[in-house]
């Protein structure tokens, strides 16, 4: 009986050693065929793309906040908020998993690999990618009626997840990880906030 549980416990781990080892090789190729066949003319454009993510989805965050701020807007000073908080605690998610994993970039563990940009953090999971994609879930979440914003959001965020691939850094894992963490943080921490009160005004009346 021993033996038997044995062997088919050993026989589950080489067949999971197995697949992980077939999903790494298709990780691999995957982004080979991406970063091979780039179109190199568009290589200026993705470099300038990559370069001004952070800044650009953290300004697209903080700007309209400040804005509502000034305005006295209270509903929407409060939605800002939680774009900005949701974008902040997935940078500190992600940033974290990357210590935990601390997984190699692709062109170093593949040379073959063309990067364009010089990176010197873990690889998993893809920073600007979850930055954007929450920052993109978010504002359909609480701004749904700004359609045209939205649909400039998520072309945004997709832009930039393929910058990522095409431009060496990332493996198509890195960035899926990322799209999931985002948009589930950008689903999950607005909505429990918002079940919880968050976006509505408390008013004191004085005694």
């Amino acid at each position: 009986m021993h033996e038997t549980f044995l062997f088919f416990l050993t026989f589950i781990f080489l067949l999971l050693s197995h697949f992980f080892e077939v999903l790494q090789q298709v990780d691999f190729h995957l982004l080979e065929a991406i970063n091979y066949n780039r179109i190199h003319h568009l290589d200026h454009f993705f470099i300038f793309i990559t370069n001004i993510a952070t800044v650009t989805t953290y300004s697209a965050s903080l700007i309209p906040l400040l804005y509502f701020i000034i305005k006295k807007r209270f509903l929407l000073q409060r939605k800002g908020w939680l774009v900005f908080i949701s974008l902040i605690s997935t940078s500190a998610i992600i940033d974290s998993l990357k210590h935990i994993v601390n997984r190699t970039r692709p062109f170093i563990t593949h040379p073959s690999i063309h990067n364009l940009v010089n990176v010197s953090t873990a690889s998993f999971p893809s920073g600007h990618t979850g930055e954007v994609f929450v920052l993109a879930t978010t504002m359909t979440l609480l701004f749904s009626k700004q359609k045209w914003i939205i649909f400039i959001l998520w072309i945004w965020a997709f832009l930039v997840a393929y910058t990522r691939l095409v431009l060496g850094v990332h493996y198509p894992s890195d960035v899926f990880a990322s799209m999931i963490i985002g948009i589930t943080i950008g689903v999950v921490f607005p909505k429990y906030l918002i079940s919880r009160g968050f976006l509505q005004r408390h008013i004191h009346r004085e005694r």
